[in-house]
């Protein structure tokens, strides 16, 4: 079995999740963790995939969904990621605050910086022009959430974001 990692990307409509399913399982094709949103509408959708297919065969049957929605399609071969052999702790951090540049990249810098893996992580701005963004995040073993918690809530604070750390529940993730 082969696994395979597919991003396709395009203006939403109606049908795109069900065409790239149907053509996954024409080619015997396995969805094993994926990702879809749409931002703005612009559809995003990210697919780990096992398949006997070869990846020019998995290409191939995908290529008609593309040109039928428009999408740019992005094929590659999956390997296991380093993180998920690790035992780490699960947390969300959740900021809002006035909206403004930077945001993102100083607490994702902090976490980064504290060797958190950023799982997950969303973002909304609100029609008062309020931002907020959650990060699901694993920690290394050794990391202490009370420092990290600290660091993100004093890079918030320089930007005027309510910062809140809690441990991930089941659901949350």
């Amino acid at each position: 079995m082969n696994q395979y990692a597919i991003a396709a990307m395009g203006s939403d409509q109606p049908g795109i999740v069900a065409a790239v399913g149907e053509a996954l399982v024409a080619v015997g094709g396995n969805i094993d963790d994926s990702s879809m949103t749409i931002l703005g509408g612009h559809f995003a959708m990210l697919l780990v995939v096992d398949a006997e297919a070869d990846r020019d065969s998995l290409r191939a049957a995908l290529e008609p969904v593309a040109e039928r929605f428009d999408l740019l399609l992005e094929v590659r071969p999956a390997t296991r990621h380093v993180y998920g052999d690790q035992l780490r702790d699960d947390y969300v951090v959740a900021a809002y605050g006035p909206d403004k540049p930077g945001l993102v990249s100083t607490l994702s810098r902090v976490l980064a910086d504290a060797d958190a893996n950023i799982t997950d992580f969303g973002s909304r701005l609100g029609a008062d022009q309020t931002f907020a963004m959650w990060f699901n995040v694993s920690l290394a073993d050794g990391t202490d959430i009370d420092d990290l918690a600290e660091s993100l809530r004093r890079a918030g604070g320089d930007l005027q974001l309510d910062v809140r750390v809690y441990r991930a529940e089941a659901e949350d993730l």
